[in-house]
């Protein structure tokens, strides 16, 4: 009987773990240069559109920095959506260098 509870007490936490280990890997988070931001309410519209988007669990927009920090579900989104959303707000992201 301890063998069994011992074996369920097992497989439940390896369930548990597996399941927070492959929600954890379907986010991920990237920072892309934004141009042309030069205020509060700059970096509010692009905050606002990327937030808006299916997938984005976070964005951090900063137009100080130049730059938007987005937190986002990789398998219901790609980086280049992201970029689109950023250009459609009429700012204009950045080249990567090497690009």
């Amino acid at each position: 009987m301890r063998s069994r509870i011992t074996n369920l007490v097992v497989s439940s936490v390896l369930v548990l773990t597996l399941g927070v280990i492959t929600a954890a890997a379907f986010t991920k988070t990237v920072t892309i240069r934004v141009d042309g931001m030069k205020c509060a309410k700059c970096s509010g519209a692009v905050t606002k559109a990327l937030k808006a988007t299916e997938g984005v669990e976070d964005a951090q927009v900063n137009h100080e920095k130049g730059e938007a920090v987005i937190k986002y579900d990789d398998q219901k989104l790609t980086e280049a959506k992201l970029r689109e959303v950023i250009n459609g707000t009429g700012f204009k992201v950045a080249e990567e260098k090497g690009q």
